[in-house]
Parts: structure tokens; C-alpha cells; sequence
């Protein structure tokens, strides 16, 4: 197999990284929002073209979504949807067996996982493709952050990770991974770096995008932890190698604060109860803080978010949308006429949160993770009562209550009553 074959199918990311190896798991650390979709489908595209097969393992999205995407590339008839979201997140739903359906013509083959959350049984069923479609083939896992929302905590997708990274290797294949930076533990994604050979962090900083190489296995790139600016015209990623000035130096302005208190490494490093190679790799912008790192940072520090967070470039928000300007969003997993959803803010950039006005009709329900969200949310009640069931307890909001939720995902939503529900939902990040 030559290692010609063997790319990102983007010929600029490619030298970034020292060249894509045989045998790679690429890990991509992602914002929302990062069209990361394209850097998928140019390996995708890049690897049917040089005659490989492809195995698409999906936990976040539907057969019939997924068919459309991946039928456009070329050569598809190799390519296998391991789907995992069917039986998963989709539970069971009509909506999406059907795809199933004897006699249905489908455009890409597919292997319907009828237990995914049993990850002996999801396993099982991925080695045997393995094993069936031999060395060589290359492997799209669409979310580690799926994986650890159906299977409950980190501890099982980091061991199945640490499993199926070493498996893959030797299977003479590449694999693109995609985790979503926001959803996970500090340590979690370290421990993740550690396994893997290549970490890509894709990003939005101060309304720019961009990408940085934080791991390349055995190569000696002068590229990286560089941050590259990149830009999408037209479904082209163009490249421009990011300006220090453009980029949010948090490690350096750490440091500085840092000195000007007259703090060693060492003395911040145990007023925060962490080390001081930790500080050290954060004041060098190896690694990010956690949101609760954060936040005992800035007090340690005697700062306000802003001088940590903005860069100059910055400046304040102010955008009046009246009520005739919301803007209606369809949410995939629930029915229109059900739930209404409305986007209060939508045209501002650089958005930390994102406010949505929700309308519930009577007898409807929702499934918890209704926005896909992987981050914080604020909910208060305006009118009606709603149903909330989460851990086993069930919970009645009425108006003026509400909720604040981080890491748990609720089970259902309901509108067990007989008038509408309205609801202000703050996602923090954005999500849709």
C-alpha cells in the first residue's frame, strides 16, 4: 500500500501535519459550528478515490440523513453505515426504522446496531466488519461525544477508545474520530491525546476559524500547537496561517497576571489544587481549562471573564431584534406542529450563549437532549406547566420556575396539560 494513499485529502493539511501515516487514529477537537463536515468529506472522498473502503460509524445521526451525504461520494458503493443512532438516540422511532423497510432501495449499505448501548454487542459487530473488510479500510467514528452520552460516562468510551485505537493501528488503516471539546473533562481528553497518534483542534476565536496540529506521532512538524486560520468560499477551505495578534493568547495573559501578583507556578498551582507542569502547559496554550478551571482561575487571578476571554479586537454586542424578526428553526427530532422554536438572537457574532423561545402544544413531548447540545442550558417557565423526568424523578416547572443543567441530560420533556407551554431556553455555546 503506498503511503500516497494515505491523506487528509487536503494537500495544505497534509504538510501541517508531517504527512497523514498508515495507521493513524486522528482525533479532531471541535467547536460547534467549525465545518467540520468538510475536513470529513475530503478524507472520505480522498480514500473512495484511492479504492479503499469506508466504514461510517454514525451514533448522531439518522440512516436516511447519513445515505443522502455519503451517496454523493464518489465510489459508494463502498462504503458501510455501522448506524448506532437508530436504536440509540433515535429510539426505535418510526421515523427512522423505516429506513429499513423490505424493499426500500438504499443508495449505501448499512447495518442497522440493535443494541449500541451494550458496547460488547456494538464491539462485536464492528470486529467482524473488521475482519470482513480487511486491512486497509479507513474508519469515521462521527462522535466519541455520542458515544459517552448513550453509554452513560467517559470511563467506557475512554476504554473502548484505548481498545479499538490499538486495533485500528494494526489494521493497517486511518481513523477520524470527532470529539466535541466543550462535552468533555480535561482529563478525559488528555488521557485521549495520550492513546492516539494525531489531535487536531479546529476552533472559533474571535469570529475567525481556526486549526492546530497538538499531536503528530513520531514527526518532527515545525507546525506544531501553530494556529491556522482558515476560511470556507464556496465549500473550499482556504488556508491563511493566523496572525499572533488574531489569536486569544489565554496562556500568556495567565502568565502575565501571574507575575504582576508575584505568584511562582508552584504557588498558583496549589491555590488551585492542580500541578505545576499544569500551569506551565496552560501558560504555554498546550492545554485549555476546564469551565470550572476557569472560573477559580479568574479568582485567583482578581479578574472579570472579559480580561481573560476578549481580545482587543472585541467589542461589545448590542443588537434590538423585535418579535416580528424571531426566526423559526425546525428541530429535526421533534414534530412542527408539536413544538414550536424560535431563535431570539440570531444575527450577533461570536455568540457564549444562545437564547431560543420554545412554544409546547398540549399532549406533546420532547426528548431530553432536544438541541443535540453538549453544554450548559438555562430554562425558565413563562406560562404552563412542564414535565421534566431526569435520574428517575419526575419534575413539574411551573411558571417562573426553572432549571439549570450542565452534564446531565434529561430523559423527556412533557406537556401533560391542557394549554401551550412557553418556555425561554439559553444554550451556552450556541448549538443551533
Amino acid at each position: 500500500m503506498e503511503n500516497t494513499e494515505c491523506s487528509t485529502g487536503i494537500e495544505y493539511l497534509d504538510k501541517l501535519l508531517g504527512g497523514l501515516r498508515i495507521g493513524d487514529n486522528v482525533v479532531w477537537e471541535t467547536d460547534a459550528g467549525a465545518y467540520l463536515e468538510l475536513f470529513f468529506e475530503r478524507f472520505e472522498r480522498h480514500s473512495l478515490e484511492a479504492g479503499h473502503n469506508l466504514i461510517y460509524v454514525s451514533f448522531n445521526r439518522s440512516p436516511t440523513t447519513m445515505s443522502k451525504w455519503l451517496s454523493v461520494l464518489p465510489n459508494h458503493g463502498n462504503i458501510t453505515l455501522l448506524d448506532c443512532f437508530t436504536a440509540g438516540k433515535g429510539g426505535n422511532d418510526p421515523t427512522f426504522t423505516k429506513f429499513y423497510d423490505k424493499g426500500r432501495r438504499r443508495t449505501i449499505d448499512a447495518i442497522k446496531v440493535d443494541n449500541p448501548m451494550n458496547i460488547s454487542e456494538f464491539t462485536e459487530i464492528l470486529n467482524k466488519l473488521e475482519e470482513e473488510k480487511g486491512e486497509g479500510t479507513r474508519y469515521v467514528f462521527d462522535s466519541m461525544t455520542g458515544m459517552q452520552a448513550l453509554w452513560g460516562n467517559e470511563i467506557k468510551t475512554y476504554r473502548f477508545f484505548t481498545y479499538a485505537c490499538p486495533r485500528l493501528y494494526d489494521l493497517n488503516t486511518v481513523a477520524y474520530w470527532l470529539m466535541e471539546k466543550e462535552a468533555h473533562t480535561t482529563s478525559f481528553k488528555a488521557n485521549i491525546s495520550h492513546v492516539t497518534q494525531v489531535v487536531l483542534e479546529v476552533s472559533q476565536t474571535s469570529g475567525q476559524f481556526l486549526i492546530r496540529v497538538t499531536k503528530a506521532e513520531n514527526r518532527n512538524s515545525p507546525n506544531l500547537l501553530k494556529s491556522y486560520k482558515f476560511e470556507v468560499l464556496d465549500d473550499n477551505i482556504i488556508f491563511h496561517e493566523a496572525e499572533e495578534k488574531e489569536v486569544l493568547d489565554l496562556g500568556g495573559k495567565v502568565k502575565s497576571l501571574r507575575l504582576k501578583m508575584g505568584l511562582t507556578q508552584n504557588q498558583l498551582a496549589e491555590k488551585l489544587s492542580v500541578t505545576a507542569s499544569y500551569i506551565s502547559q496552560l501558560e504555554r496554550n498546550i492545554i485549555s481549562p476546564s469551565v470550572d478551571s476557569l472560573l477559580r482561575l479568574m479568582k485567583e487571578l482578581r479578574v472579570e471573564p472579559g480580561q481573560l476571554l476578549l481580545t482587543e479586537k472585541t467589542g461589545a454586542q448590542r443588537f434590538v431584534q423585535s418579535k416580528s424578526q424571531h426566526k423559526s428553526i425546525h428541530l429535526p427530532n421533534v414534530k412542527d406542529e408539536m413544538v414550536k422554536c424560535q431563535s431570539l438572537a440570531d444575527k450577533t457574532e461570536n455568540r457564549r450563549m444562545q437564547p431560543i423561545l420554545l412554544t409546547i402544544e398540549p399532549n406533546s413531548e420532547m426528548p431530553g437532549n432536544v438541541f443535540g447540545h453538549k453544554g450548559d442550558e438555562f430554562i425558565l417557565i413563562l406560562k404552563g406547566e412542564l414535565e421534566l423526568e431526569m435520574e428517575n424523578e419526575t419534575y413539574i416547572l411551573r411558571e417562573g420556575d426553572s432549571v439549570y443543567l450542565d452534564s446531565i441530560i434529561p430523559d423527556t420533556w412533557r406537556n401533560n396539560g391542557k394549554e401551550q407551554v412557553q418556555a425561554i431556553w439559553i444554550l451556552s455555546p450556541p448549538a443551533i
